[in-house]
Formats: C-alpha cells, sequence, structure tokens
C-alpha cells in the first residue's frame, strides 16, 4: 500500500513537472504575454538599397513587427520593386515593398515581366514617390531633359522599378538606350549612396532616385554640391498618366533641397506593400493592423514620409480584387471597403 502510494505520489508529481515544461514551451513557442503569434519566427522584408527611402520604412517596420509578434525576428532584405516581387515569388522574402506599377506589370505579366506571377498579393497603397532626375548646379549645360542624352546617368538598382518608370517617361521624349548610346551617353546602375557619390565626384553627371519628395542620398550630396532637379514637361506629365502604366504626376515642392525657389513638375510612382499569397489570412490580418496602428512609431522615425500614410489612399492605385484576403478583412473592417 505504501509503494502504491509512494508510485502515486511520483506520477503526481511528474505530471506538474511535464506541465510546467510544456506551458514553459508553449510560452516560448507563442511567446511574451500580451503578444500576438506568427505562423514563422523569421519575417524577411523586401526593401530597397542602402540609401534609398525604403530602407528606412522596412527598418521602422521590422522593429514594429518584432515589438508586437512573439519570437518573430523580422529582416529587411534589400532589393528593389521588380527584385522584391520575384523574390517574393520564389519565396525569399514574405512581404515587400514595391511600386504599385511594378505590381499592376507582374500579374499581367507585362513590362519587366516575361510571365505572369500569380504568388503576390496587395496589402495597401503608403505614399506618392516622386520621381526626381536631377544634377549638379554647376552642370551649366545640363537643364532640360533633352540635355541628358549624351551624358553618363545614373539609374539606381537595376532591378528597381525606377528603371522602367523612367524609361516609360523617356519614350514620351522619343529616347531610349540607344538613343543615349548613340549621343555617346552611358547609363550606370547601383546603390542610390554609390551614385550620389558618383555624381558629387564627377564620375556621374545625372542622377535618378525616388523620394517622398525629397531624396536622403541627394540630401548628402548638397551640403558640399549645390543639386539641380530637372523638370519634366507638363505635356508629356499628362500624355503618360493616361497610359493605365500606374504613372502619375505632381511637382517637387519648392525648398526641397537648398536654392530650389520653385515647385519642379515630375511624375510620380505609388509605393505598396505586397505579401506571399501563402501567408495566413490571420497572420497578414495581423501584419496589416499592426502596421496601421503603429503610426506613431513612423511619423517618430520617418515623419516626412510617414505624414502620407493613410487608411484615405490605402487602395491608390491598387484594384481591391488583388488584395491578400487577410489586409482586405483589416480594410473593410475599418470601412475602407464595403
Amino acid at each position: 500500500m505504501k509503494k502504491f502510494k509512494l508510485s502515486l505520489l511520483l506520477l503526481i508529481c511528474t505530471t506538474f513537472l511535464l506541465a510546467a515544461c510544456g506551458s514553459g514551451g508553449n510560452d516560448a513557442a507563442s511567446g511574451e504575454e500580451g503578444k500576438l503569434d506568427a505562423p514563422s519566427k523569421f519575417l524577411r522584408i523586401g526593401s530597397g538599397p542602402m540609401g534609398s527611402g525604403w530602407f528606412p520604412i522596412t527598418t521602422v517596420m521590422a522593429e514594429v513587427y518584432m515589438d508586437n509578434f512573439s519570437g518573430v525576428n523580422a529582416s529587411q532584405i534589400e532589393g528593389g520593386s521588380t527584385a522584391n516581387l520575384r523574390s517574393l515569388d520564389v519565396g525569399d522574402v514574405e512581404i515587400a515593398l514595391n511600386y504599385t506599377s511594378d505590381f499592376a506589370d507582374a500579374i499581367k505579366g507585362e513590362g519587366s515581366f516575361d510571365n505572369k506571377i500569380d504568388t503576390v498579393s496587395a496589402v495597401g497603397s503608403l505614399y506618392p514617390v516622386y520621381q526626381t532626375i536631377a544634377t549638379l548646379e554647376k552642370n551649366e549645360d545640363i537643364n532640360s531633359i533633352e540635355d541628358i542624352v549624351d551624358k553618363h546617368i545614373f539609374l539606381g538598382p537595376k532591378d528597381g522599378g525606377g528603371p522602367v518608370a523612367f524609361w516609360r517617361m523617356m519614350a514620351e521624349y522619343g529616347i531610349d538606350e540607344k538613343t543615349i548610346e548613340k549621343a555617346g551617353g552611358k547609363i550606370s546602375y547601383g546603390s542610390y549612396n554609390d551614385g550620389a557619390s558618383m555624381m558629387a565626384d564627377g564620375n556621374v553627371e545625372v542622377f535618378l532616385g525616388g523620394g517622398a519628395p525629397a531624396i536622403p542620398s541627394l540630401q548628402e550630396i548638397e551640403m558640399t554640391n549645390q543639386v539641380k532637379v530637372l523638370p519634366i514637361d507638363q505635356d508629356k506629365l499628362e500624355s503618360i498618366s493616361k497610359k493605365g502604366l500606374g504613372i502619375s504626376f505632381d511637382s517637387i515642392p519648392a525648398g526641397t533641397y537648398k536654392g530650389q525657389d520653385e515647385d519642379i513638375p515630375t511624375y510620380t510612382m505609388v509605393t505598396m506593400l505586397t505579401a506571399h499569397n501563402d501567408l495566413d489570412e490571420e497572420y497578414v490580418y495581423n501584419l496589416t493592423k499592426v502596421f496601421w496602428e503603429n503610426m506613431d512609431s513612423f511619423e517618430a522615425q520617418i515623419p516626412e514620409r510617414a505624414k502620407h500614410f493613410t487608411l484615405d489612399t490605402v487602395l491608390d492605385g491598387i484594384d481591391p480584387e488583388t488584395l491578400h484576403p487577410g489586409a482586405k478583412k483589416y480594410y473593410e473592417e475599418q470601412g475602407v471597403l464595403n
């Protein structure tokens, strides 16, 4: 009888120990109290290169997601608009930034995409990106788009959305790569920081970048060299905006760069957030919710971009039918979608 009682006592103690261990394991898996669960501890975010306007956005995103999801290690993967869509397609990232114009091309198999990509869904539009074609003020022979054809032009990341939109904009002027090569010009690609350094050193004469509206790497240049932004002709802007390419137009406000006394017309695109179709609906719902409900973090760290983040424009350039079900659920709750 004593042996039976002793065995029963040992069994009860063992059960409590296993329960305690199991509880601790669950806490580690589902994480700290009050935090959301995630299906994976890794969240890879397709970003832009260092020096781009996208990199600081994804820096804040990574911080916000790690603060709100239990055990999640969020990381940024340098890329570009078209590269990020391809990375989503093959599963190298779970969510990514890209342009609405490239997203539209990807799901149709147009533009830079030879085949349709049917593995990606929209999460929402974030802000307009002002495409800036600039040179240095001291380059007195460069004052218009027509002046750049025989120059060394830097277009940013080769797999970014910037070059795609640039060539579409140049088509309105009858300019393509052959035009530039024939005139003795040259095209280079790379990170925005490298391009800015090349222009400051005189190795590149024309720089393309996107900002909201200021471009960080251009702001660094103007500490030692005054920047000159080239205007896009209004008739060309109105023409391209009617072609359904996801390209519109606006003006870079006066004072964006030193010595810029007037608004300068240019073409714009919209930065959006995209997710892989296979991500769990509840997970994408929570990713969307956490993003929009932590605007204070974005406003504190990237105020110039965050001031454009609003649910009022979250569907700009996006067909609601392309939304991920998780994002769609959140927008329905917020009254964005009926």
